[in-house]
C-alpha cells in the first residue's frame, strides 16, 4: 500500500514538473524536486551533520557509499533524488531534436548550433532552480556515479555557477581490451571536458584512459578503488554453504555498448551451452541447489519457459547478488565485473570457455581479462570435474596469490579490501 501512494506522488510530481516547464516556473519545478528528496537511509549519521549532499542514486554506486560509512557514522546527510527527475527536464529541454531521440549515455556533447543553444537554456533553467532547491535544502554539493550520463553531465556547469561541489564517483572502470582501447575516443568526441571538482576512479588503468582522452586533468582524478568489492573481500572469513551453485548468467550482447562502436559479438552459443550443461548437472545431482542470477534488461523468467527447470532450480530475476554470493559453494560467470568480486570473495570460481573464446584472435578483445587460467572450463568434461572436485572441498581461507592480485588491481583497484576506507578519507577531505 505504501508502495502505491508513493507512485501516485511520483505521478504527481512528474505532472506538476511539466507545468512548470509550460509555465517556465523555476520555483515550482525546484519544489517539485526538494519534495522528492528522501534522505539516504543504507548508512549511519553521527547526531551532528556537518554538510548535506545530494546524490543521483545508481546501484553500483550505492553500494559503494554504503561501504564507504560501514564503520563510521556519516557527518554528511545524504539525500537521494531519482534520476528520472533530472531525465526528464533533460528531455524538455531537448525535445524535438536528435539528441532527444537517442539520447544516451557518453554521447553528451551538442553537435550542432541548435543544441549548442538548447544546452546553454538548459543549464541556466537547472542553475536557477537548483538555486532555490538550496534555500530550502541548504546542500553543499551533488555526486553522480558516472561522467557520462546524459541526464546529470551538465550538472558540472551548474554547480560551477553555484560554487557548490560537483563529484563524480565514477562506478564503471571494467572494460574489455577493445573498449579500453575505443574509450579515449568516444570520451573526447563525444562529450565536454568535465567541470567536476573530482573525480574518483577505481583503478591506474581508467585514470589512464581518461587523461588520455582529455576530459578531465590529472588533478581532477583521484584513484580509491572499487568500495563496493570491500564486501568480497570480508566473506573470505566465512565458510559457504554446502552444495550451492551460483550462475550468474552469461549475457548474450555483452559488448554492444557505447564503447565497443556496435561490435558484432554475440556469446549466445556460449551461453546455451552453459545453461545446458549446468542444468544437466543440477538433474543428474538432485542433492545440490542451483541458482541462476539474471540481469535486469537482459535475462527474464519467459526466457526459461520452454525449458524443463529441476526442482533444484531457482531463477532470480534482478536485484543484488551479493547475498548469493556469500552462501554459495561455486560460482559460475562470464565476461562480468562478478568474476573479479569472485576471486575477492576466495568463492570456487569457473568461467567457460567450452570454444576456446580466450584464444580466439577476434574474440579475446572483447573478454575482461583474467590472467589466472586455472579457473576456466574449456570442455563439457572438465567443467563436470571441477564442479564436483569444488563441491566435495573442504573450505579454506586462502591468501589472495599474485596473479589474481595482478588482476584485481588492474580492474577494482582493490586488493585487501581498504577501498571503502580510501573513499571515506577522500570524501572527509573534500568537504570538512
Amino acid at each position: 500500500m505504501k508502495r502505491f501512494f508513493y507512485d501516485i506522488f511520483v505521478q504527481i510530481s512528474l505532472l506538476l514538473m511539466n507545468i512548470s516547464f509550460i509555465i517556465k516556473s523555476h520555483y515550482l519545478c525546484a519544489l517539485v524536486i526538494w519534495l522528492n528528496l528522501r534522505k539516504y537511509r543504507d548508512i549511519r549519521y553521527k547526531e551532528k551533520i556537518r554538510k548535506k549532499i545530494i546524490i543521483f542514486p545508481k546501484s553500483g554506486g550505492n553500494q559503494d557509499l554504503r561501504e564507504t560509512f560501514r564503520k563510521k557514522n556519516s557527518e554528511f546527510e545524504f539525500f537521494v533524488l531519482p534520476r528520472f527527475f533530472l531525465q526528464k527536464i533533460f528531455l524538455f529541454f531537448f525535445k524535438n531534436t536528435h539528441k532527444a531521440k537517442y539520447h544516451s549515455d557518453y554521447n553528451t556533447k551538442p553537435k550542432n548550433k541548435d543544441e549548442q543553444n538548447r544546452k546553454e537554456l538548459y543549464v541556466r533553467f537547472l542553475t536557477s532552480t537548483f538555486k532555490i532547491v538550496d534555500s530550502f535544502l541548504k546542500f553543499d554539493g551533488i555526486i553522480s556515479f558516472n561522467l557520462f550520463y546524459f541526464g546529470e553531465k551538465y550538472f558540472d556547469e551548474v554547480c560551477v555557477n553555484l560554487k557548490k561541489k560537483f563529484l563524480v564517483l565514477h562506478k564503471e572502470s571494467v572494460s574489455a581490451p577493445f573498449e579500453e582501447t575505443n574509450a579515449p575516443k568516444v570520451y573526447r568526441d563525444n562529450n565536454e571536458k568535465s567541470l567536476a571538482y573530482k573525480i574518483t576512479v577505481y583503478s591506474q588503468s581508467q585514470k589512464k584512459i581518461m587523461i588520455k582522452s582529455k576530459i578531465a586533468t590529472k588533478k581532477q582524478i583521484i584513484i580509491n578503488g572499487c568500495p563496493r568489492s570491500d564486501y568480497a573481500f570480508r566473506l573470505r572469513k566465512i565458510k559457504p554453504k554446502k552444495n550451492i551453485i551460483l550462475y550468474y548468467l552469461i549475457e548474450s550482447n555483452r559488448g554492444k555498448n557505447p564503447l565497443s562502436y556496435h561490435a558484432n559479438v554475440s556469446w549466445k552459443k556460449l551461453y546455451d551451452q552453459t545453461l545446458d550443461y549446468i542444468i544437466s548437472y543440477a538433474t543428474n545431482n538432485p542433492e545440490i541447489k542451483l541458482i541462476l542470477k539474471g540481469k535486469i534488461g537482459e535475462h527474464t523468467k519467459s526466457d526459461f519457459s520452454s525449458l524443463s527447470l529441476p526442482e533444484n532450480c531457482t531463477f532470480v530475476e534482478g536485484g543484488s547478488g551479493e547475498a548469493y554470493l556469500k552462501d554459495s559453494t561455486v560460482v559460475i560467470a562470464f565476461n562480468s565485473s562478478v568474476v573479479y568480486e569472485t576471486i575477492a570473495s576466495n568463492r570456487n570460481l569457473i568461467i567457460p570457455n567450452f570454444n576456446g573464446e580466450n584464444k580466439d584472435k577476434k574474440l579475446k578483445k572483447h573478454l575482461l581479462q583474467v590472467a589466472n587460467k586455472k579457473y576456466f572450463a574449456n570442455s563439457r568434461n572438465d567443467f563436470n570435474k571441477k564442479l564436483n572436485f569444488y563441491l566435495n572441498s573442504k573450505y579454506e581461507n586462502k591468501k589472495l596469490s599474485n596473479i589474481d592480485k595482478m588482476t584485481l588491481n588492474y580492474y577494482l583497484g582493490n586488493i585487501d579490501g581498504t577501498s571503502g576506507k580510501k573513499m571515506n578519507k577522500f570524501l572527509n577531505k573534500i568537504f570538512i
